[in-house]
């Protein structure tokens, strides 16, 4: 009888929890009734009373789990109940429209993406050129730290977050809507978005120095070339339509940026014609990388006289079999004539570099 009593308690029990009915089962004149079919068992309470079982709905449960504790393989496994709410790690409400950028953990890179997007559109940037510049900055890392001190996603200074009202660079989405707000300031100084990037980078007083003295790092020139697809001398002299290409030619920008994001790799701009192209020649630098040449040219031009140092390199696709079948990248001064281009290639040398000259 006892057997028989719980085989009962936890067949109902079991109808309980498949169809999520809130009561237990009826008791009525020493007989237990489910709450739906009102069928009774021959189960008095002189035999539960037995076991001690009260028949409050607390004491059924104690009893029900009890048993299912003593029966492991008699337990009704459950889907998790479905629900809506996400977990926002970062969060941020959006001003006139009643609804929240939110940022969690499973969906990091979608909602990043999102985000990007967002503000980008909101401060009238390309959302191709605002994503390019905070993958060269941080690789889209929340928490990434530079050996300068810059912090967060969109590696701001300590002093220059301090100066914008950025109280926590390492707040994803509050960096990057002061990070748009600022590109957006730098380009009303500063004429274009390509200008903007480098004074992101270098500085506003070091982009200013530039303007004056033609003298830009070799660090800040590569990075605006790596997110716009052109020099600065460019942007300075004849600034281009296109402030970057786009993320993948054949996607929509969310998906090309999630794809990004999960890969953590980002395709080379396309290669362009870098200062006025001269028939001639002195090569200061080859790569397979077009941003690599130009590194590896601007450090021989540091130590080149100043006439030399400030010369905006011509940049030349070429073949090398002794390099394999991969296009390099030529780094060169150029000359209208093979005379002028040696006369380059001998005060090169006489820094201690090494030069060659080539018909472009």
């Amino acid at each position: 009888m006892l057997r028989f009593c719980l085989d009962v308690i936890f067949s109902v029990a079991n109808v309980q929890m498949r169809i999520n009915l809130p009561t237990p089962p009826v008791i009525n004149d020493g007989r237990i009734f489910s709450g739906s079919a009102q069928k009774s068992t021959n189960c008095d309470r002189e035999t539960m009373a037995a076991v001690g079982v009260s028949f409050s709905k607390a004491g059924f449960v104690t009893l029900v789990a009890g048993f299912l504790s003593a029966h492991p393989e008699m337990a009704v496994s459950q889907p998790p109940a479905a629900t809506s709410h996400r977990v926002c790690v970062y969060s941020l409400a959006v001003p006139n429209s009643g609804e929240r950028l939110c940022i969690t953990r499973e969906t990091y890179g979608r909602d990043l993406c999102v985000a990007i997007d967002h503000f980008a559109r909101e401060n009238h940037l390309p959302p191709e050129y605002f994503a390019r510049l905070i993958w060269r900055e941080s690789r889209f890392r929340a928490g990434a730290i530079s050996p300068k001190g810059a912090q967060g996603i969109a590696q701001f200074m300590p002093d220059t977050a301090r100066l914008r009202g950025l109280r926590d660079s390492f707040n994803v989405l509050e960096s990057l809507k002061e990070s748009a707000r600022y590109l957006d300031d730098l380009r009303a100084r500063f004429g274009n978005l390509g200008l903007a990037a480098a004074a992101y980078n270098a500085g506003e007083q070091g982009l200013a120095a530039y303007l004056d003295t033609g003298l830009l790092p070799f660090e800040t020139r590569s990075y605006v070339l790596a997110i716009t697809a052109s020099t600065i001398e460019q942007w300075k002299n004849d600034p281009p339509g296109d402030a970057a290409q786009f993320l993948s030619p054949d996607k929509p920008f969310i998906d090309s940026c999630i794809e990004l994001a999960s890969k953590r790799r980002l395709t080379e701009t396309a290669s362009v014609q870098h200062g006025p192209w001269a028939p001639w020649g002195a090569q200061l630098a080859a790569h397979s990388n077009d941003a690599a040449a130009l590194r590896l040219f601007s450090a021989v031009a540091r130590q080149l006289p100043t006439s030399l140092a400030s010369e905006e390199p011509v940049v030349v696709r070429v073949r090398d079999r002794s390099f394999g079948f991969r296009p390099r990248y030529a780094a060169r001064i150029g000359r209208q004539t093979r005379a002028e281009a040696d006369k380059v290639c001998v005060s090169v040398r006489a820094a201690g570099a090494a030069c060659t000259v080539f018909k472009n």
